[in-house]
This record gives C-alpha cells, structure tokens and sequence, in this order.
C-alpha cells in the first residue's frame, strides 16, 4: 500500500490483513490499476450494487479510500469508531449535507483519495441507476483527478442471507476529461454526470464483453 496523505493507521493494518484474505476467498481480479495516480487529488467514482463495495474497493486500491458511509452507521457507537478508524465520514441521504461536501474537500485539498457511490444506493440487479450531480462538486474541482470504477460480482456475496463466494472484479477506467472552462455552474455539473454516467456503462458493458467475473458463485 501506498503512503498518502490523510492514512490511518488502522486502515494501513487491516489493508495488510483483508487483501489476501479476499483475493483468495473471492478470486478477485483488478483490472487499470494504472489509471490511477500515485499522488494527488483523486475521485473514485464507483457503481453500486451491494454494501461490502467499499471493502472490496478498498482491497482493489492501493492508497487509501476515504469513504462517504452513511449516517446511519454511526448510530452504533463501536461501529462509528471503526469506520473513524478506516477514515470514513458521514453523509446523510436524501438532503444536501454540506459538512459532508466539506470534509469531501477538504480530503481532496490535502491531495487524498475520496470514495464515493454516485447512485446514492444500491443497485442489486447490477444495473446502473440513476446517477446524483452532486458528484460534480468534488470531480470539478481544480487539480481533482476522477476515476470511474465498476465493480462486478459483490451483489452475490449475499444470497438468500447465506454467505457465498463469487468471483468479484474491479475495474478502473482512464480518467474522466476535464471540461472546456465557462459555462453556469449547473450545467456543468449535469454535463460532467452524463459524461460520468455514459463512461460507467461503458465500462459494465465492457466488463460484460470480455469475460471479467460475474459468475454467482452458488456452491463454491
């Protein structure tokens, strides 16, 4: 693993532990690690088909993702310490949650890697939904490199609440081009999520294409 800005020694820990654990268990293949720049400002912006995503993400890279988690999960005291411990801070959903954006920023301003789901929930068929502008806020910003990412398989990790072992892929794609200057802010924003949206389609069609794991795993 990588060292970068903003690490946790907790998150450094468990990424010498889970990695081997999961490439094993789920035959995890990781495809355009290239893509992704040893330094600086990054956006993951990944498709979202089960929870266990951000673990499975987080195994795939090789510098530290700090998530955007849900609320929720700081409810259970013991649950929001080791999500602090991952470097994880909160978002809640459904409304525009500025402290949220901010700490996004923030991370980004010290040249750390941000994680987050642009669907803003779980899409279990494997399709991809609808995506939220506010992606925008963070991929637009000046020096911020986005990366999209497919993941494929950890929707079956889960089936019929019974533990199953697919094979689960990660796929990074080239960097989303930056866009020409001027223009209102709104409408960039929307540009930049078509233009988001259209390279993750691409990318689950390509995945689809040429054979990266989807298999369900059943009996495994």
């Amino acid at each position: 693993m990588l060292n970068g800005p903003g690490d946790t020694w907790f998150y450094r820990f468990v990424h010498t532990v889970i990695p081997p654990v999961f490439t094993r268990l789920y035959r995890m293949e990781v495809r355009g690690l290239e893509h992704i720049p040893r330094f600086g400002a990054v956006v993951l912006a990944c498709n979202h088909v089960a929870n266990i995503d951000p673990v499975f993400l987080g195994v795939a890279c090789q510098r530290q993702v700090h998530f955007m988690a849900k609320s929720e999960l700081w409810k259970f005291k013991p649950l929001g310490w080791l999500v602090d411990g991952l470097g994880a801070f909160p978002v809640r959903r459904g409304e525009a949650d500025r402290d949220a954006v901010r700490r996004a920023l923030e991370l980004l301003d010290q040249q750390a890697v941000v994680g987050i789901f642009p669907e803003g929930t779980r899409q279990p068929e494997g399709r991809l939904g609808h995506l939220q502008t506010g992606v925008a806020l963070l991929s637009l910003r000046p020096g911020v490199t986005t990366i999209p990412v497919v993941m494929r398989g950890s929707n079956h990790v889960v089936r019929n609440r019974r533990p199953s072992f697919p094979r689960v892929s990660a796929t990074f794609g080239p960097p989303i081009p930056a866009l020409s200057a001027g223009g209102a802010r709104a409408e960039r924003h929307r540009e930049f999520t078509a233009r988001l949206m259209t390279t993750l389609q691409d990318l689950l069609d390509q995945t689809e294409q040429t054979g990266v794991p989807v298999d369900s795993g059943v009996g495994t």
